[in-house]
């Protein structure tokens, strides 16, 4: 385990820079002075720095990024701001750069005049100051990129360029007026800039800040299961024990990011789950991958099994079992647990379920959709005009609410069901309970099953599908008979889901946004996304998708969330970052 390093009387920070980032970073270790002697306030500091270098680095490897006017003008005012705090205290020696910063950007009516006929050393300086100018600049630029944790794309940096070239020259001038004016009154400059928001406040907005750091989480959880303990002075783990469980949770943590406990989903755990199912056996990782990262080697794992399959030749190597990923997932599971007893706002049972039962593949494991693969469904000629009941996918002006086609996946969107569930729907399971209008999923009806008992459940009925007209369809419906969807036969196997899954994979190709890892299920991950995004306490997340609860909430009374409760939780949902507004055009609403 990491920890202070004592150098002389001082403690320091030391950290090995990820292989992948050494070439951004231009070095292969972090090291700095934690500037204290004490052993315990260096642990807090070493803890700390620790998190704040991981958060840096984990956004670093999202890749490159673009800036918006006013995020590239905000960066521009901070740099701006930082420079006038750097030298306030000792402004003088600003003019003779300021006055070429103003040359350079055309400023002021600045202009050279040579003081020599000797134009080759008028040309040396001027290339001298143009030099020290772009090379300040840069390093300004580049290092604050690289403390915050951007990489830019081209455009994005060009134009971020231009707006810091400006700020130093007007940072300059200001520091000039401190020393020739002694004017250190307001900043008028200053005030021009927008507020800057490091991306890290940023991404922990509206998030409770009071849980530590993943990464200070996994320090405390090893610290306190390798420590001495008892009359024998027996550590809760054993050598072995305490390694393999320590590189399962660090492997989580450079794979999803370190971030506050309470803002990990259960999607971060499918990610590792993901991870693990393509993960190749520990004999090859030696011989192959020696100095490699987890994620570099998960990465490099797929695009193998990926041309594995588009070439039907054989694998290289062989994954690791289900018994290991299980072990790995399961200790992972129990820091999370630790995690749960230890700090509060910990979202519960994150890794419940995800051990894998029975023969599986990686690649069928599906993901959610995308906030933009969904933009695409919803904006798709089905929703917002087509050509006719036949040529659902070429634009025109028909729009096909009278059909399962179009009602099938809006319904899949606002309740996580599948599409069994949902295809196999009788005209009477759209009813009211005191008010409430929900969709009643059961087996109860001829031709109706579920996966288990606990898929039997009630799921409100979101307010978009009510301004859509789900009510006046049903009622269109059970006047031709008793199926709410009667034009989606059952295939030969007995599911309506089987016929269904190919047809609306075709339409996922055609709207460009077919991946190997998206189908209709891809709702299901979504839905539960955004219910735990929003809040949703986990138990109501489990009875709206039909998950049984686990431990004693699941043993004793009925399991189910009453429909009142489930209601008032399911309104949190809002799918806020979809524009239902060509679709609502398209029906008239």
């Amino acid at each position: 385990m990491l920890k202070p390093w004592l150098r002389g009387q001082v403690y320091w920070f030391r950290k090995g820079v990820p292989d992948e980032l050494r070439p951004i970073l231009n070095k292969s270790e972090e090291k700095f002075s934690l500037r204290t002697r004490d052993p315990n306030e260096a642990k807090l500091r070493f803890l700390k720095a620790s998190a704040e270098i991981e958060e840096r680095w984990a956004r670093l490897r999202q890749g490159a990024v673009s800036l918006t006017h006013k995020e590239s003008v905000a960066i521009a005012g901070q740099i701006y701001r930082e420079m006038i705090a750097e030298r306030e205290n000792d402004p003088e020696g600003q003019v003779g750069q300021y006055l070429y910063d103003g040359f350079a950007l055309g400023k002021g009516g600045v202009k050279v005049v040579p003081i020599t006929k000797n134009q080759a050393l008028v040309d040396k300086t001027l290339t001298k100051m143009r030099e020290r100018r772009e090379q300040y600049n840069q390093k300004r630029i580049d290092d604050f990129l690289l403390r915050e944790g951007y990489r830019l794309q081209p455009d994005s940096l060009l134009r971020l360029r231009k707006h810091v070239d400006e700020a130093i020259f007007h940072a300059r001038n200001k520091l000039d007026k401190m020393a020739t004016g002694l004017d250190y009154g307001p900043d008028p400059e200053a005030a021009k800039y927008p507020e800057y928001v490091s991306p890290i406040k940023r991404d922990a907005k509206g998030e409770d800040t009071t849980t530590p750091l993943l990464s200070a989480a996994i320090d405390a959880w090893v610290a306190e299961k390798s420590r001495q303990t008892g009359k024998r002075g027996r550590a809760a783990w054993t050598k072995g024990s305490a390694k393999a469980n320590e590189l399962a949770a660090r492997r989580f943590l450079e794979l999803v990011g370190d971030r506050p406990l309470s803002s990990y989903r259960k999607k971060d755990a499918k990610a590792y789950k993901d991870a693990l199912l393509v993960l190749p056996r520990t004999d090859f990782i030696k011989k192959q991958f020696v100095g490699k990262s987890f994620s570099q080697i998960v990465a490099a794992s797929r695009d193998a099994i990926r041309t594995s399959r588009e070439h039907n030749t054989r694998l290289a190597f062989t994954c690791i079992d289900e018994r290991n990923i299980n072990k790995n997932i399961g200790f992972v599971q129990a820091f999370w647990n630790w995690s749960l007893r230890n700090y509060d706002d910990v979202p519960p049972s994150l890794f419940d379920g995800m051990k894998v039962r029975g023969q599986t593949d990686a690649l069928d494991q599906k993901d959610p959709f995308t906030a933009g693969e969904l933009q695409s469904i919803l904006d798709a000629p089905l929703f917002t005009g087509c050509k006719s009941p036949e040529a659902w996918l070429t634009p025109g002006k028909h729009v096909p609410f009278d059909q399962g086609i179009y009602w099938v996946p809006l319904i899949g969107l606002f309740t996580g069901a599948r599409s069994g569930e949902i295809i196999q729907l009788d005209v009477d399971d759209l009813t009211e309970e005191r008010g409430i209008l929900h969709f009643n999923i059961t087996n109860e009806r001829k031709g109706q099953s579920l996966k288990s008992k606990a898929s039997a459940r009630k799921i409100p009925v979101h307010s978009m599908l009510v301004r859509l007209g789900i009510k006046e369809f049903v009622e269109t419906q059970r006047k031709k008979g008793s199926r709410m969807f009667p034009d989606f036969p059952r295939a030969s196997d007995g599911y309506y889901s089987t016929a269904y899954a190919p047809r609306f994979g075709r339409f996922l190709e055609r709207i460009g946004v077919k991946t190997e890892k998206n189908s209709f299920h891809s709702f299901r991950h979504t839905f539960e996304d955004e219910a735990l995004d929003s809040n949703v306490g986990l138990n109501v997340v489990n009875s709206l998708q039909g998950h049984s609860n686990p431990g004693m909430a699941g043993r004793y009374g009925s399991g189910k969330v009453r429909l009142r409760t489930l209601h008032e939780e399911y309104s949190k949902l809002g799918f806020d970052e979809l524009d239902f507004s060509r679709v609502l055009v398209a029906r008239g609403r």
